[in-house]
């Protein structure tokens, strides 16, 4: 198996595992009983993941700022935050291609 073969796998056989999931969830669970699901959550717990997902990305972006400024970079804080952002948004698309879409978003 060549190079290109296994990197289209390692892609398209998680998509494909992720989706055949989502189907049969969707499937099992019937449309009424994951409304209620909804209307019963604990929407405190959820509130708490989101704000220490948000505060993870926010040190994120300072830990890069702060090692940047040695070496004569003094990026402000929301360029150095949606760098971090871009930078997981485009490794959704492209694996390990963050970091460099990170360094270039920086460099502009």
């Amino acid at each position: 198996m060549n190079l290109k073969t296994k990197k289209s796998l390692k892609i398209i056989i998680p998509l494909l595992f992720g989706g055949g999931l989502i189907w049969y969830l969707f499937t099992i669970i019937p449309p009424k009983t994951l409304l209620e699901y909804f209307k019963n959550a604990n929407y405190w717990w959820i509130s708490l993941g989101l704000f220490f997902g948000i505060l993870s990305h926010l040190s994120r972006a300072y830990r890069w700022k702060f090692m940047l400024e040695p070496m004569g970079y003094t990026p402000r804080f929301i360029n150095s935050a949606l760098a971090v952002l871009i930078g997981y948004f485009v490794n959704l698309a492209i694996p390990r291609a963050g970091e460099v879409s990170r360094a270039s978003v920086m460099a502009n």
